[in-house]
């Protein structure tokens, strides 16, 4: 049965296979919802069960975004007759430029025969919102962190206490679990490391560091981490007193920091340092959002 193997959103994917059974699937979806929920999987998924052929267009490995040039092409191929259903499958479509996805806005409105469009994204609202208006929405929701750590325990057989650890840091994302579990004592390390720098205010070495990257996947990647990592243990840090479960990621230094705010101002950090990891992904400029985030903390 298709999306047999991928973990939760069984809504999600109940609403997919009754597509399927009843053999009409609209010509376009948007499936969205955080990283790591299964949607790129769903959606490649989806182009097996309709036994269609695939089309996967992503940002290129020295681009920051899906440009119009590709989206040209992908009207071109599209424009051909073809027997074969076709699905063109658009990962992190909130990374086409505006004349990307401007160029494919009159696609979506007049769809070739047989041609289903699935775009792909944890962040919709940065997509246009005629394109939006004119697909079909299928929404991943993130797993709970008790069925996370349960699915974390079973996949990368880890014991109690860091399947828990783990599923805190992923934030209710299987992908992210199965990203971090090969080193997650390295993660570990990098978070209590950061918390260790906040807390001494030597945050200018990190800044520096991560501004002589170039700017790159790898540089919005580490930088994205980082201010993810900072922004968990503020979070634990709230759990812990509101009567959650002892710390998994937080050093006690952190902890007593952090028994020091007012919650507003904990909740305050967090939104901000996951707003500027939010920024970094919509292609801002690398250094100076991890310098403004952490001048925050």
């Amino acid at each position: 049965m298709p999306f047999e193997s991928l973990v939760g959103n069984q809504a999600a994917f109940d609403r997919l296979r009754a597509l399927l059974t009843g053999g009409r699937p609209g010509h376009a979806y948007v499936f969205s919802g955080l990283e790591g929920l299964g949607k790129k999987a769903a959606a490649l998924e989806l182009v097996q069960a309709l036994g269609a052929r695939e089309t996967l267009v992503s940002v290129p490995e020295d681009k920051h975004e899906i440009g119009i040039a590709q989206v040209q092409e992908i009207i071109r191929e599209l424009a051909l007759s073809s027997d074969r259903r076709r699905v063109v499958v658009f990962d992190d479509a909130h990374r086409m430029s505006d004349e990307a996805m401007n160029a494919l806005l009159k696609t979506l409105e007049e769809p070739p025969p047989g041609t289903t469009i699935v775009l792909v994204t944890h962040v919709p609202d940065r997509m246009l919102g005629t394109i939006r208006s004119r697909c079909q929405g299928v929404l991943f929701f993130p797993l709970s962190e008790e069925a996370l750590a349960a699915h974390a325990a079973r996949q990368f057989m880890l014991d109690r206490e860091r399947a828990r650890v783990l599923a805190l840091l992923s934030g209710g994302s299987p992908g992210a679990a199965a990203r971090l579990a090969p080193d997650l004592d390295g993660t570990i390390a990098r978070a209590r490391d950061l918390q260790a720098r906040a807390l001494s205010g030597e945050v200018n070495a990190l800044i520096e560091a991560l501004g002589k990257i170039r700017d790159t996947e790898e540089a919005r990647a580490a930088a994205r981490r980082d201010l993810g990592l900072l922004a968990q243990a503020f979070r634990e840090a709230l759990r812990i007193r509101a009567g959650a479960a002892p710390p998994c990621l937080c050093s006690p230094a952190f902890l007593e920091h952090a028994a020091r705010l007012d919650p507003d101002d904990l909740v305050d950090r967090i939104e901000s340092l996951l707003e500027h990891a939010r920024l970094i992904d919509l292609n801002a400029n690398v250094a100076l959002c991890v310098e403004d985030a952490l001048l925050r903390v």
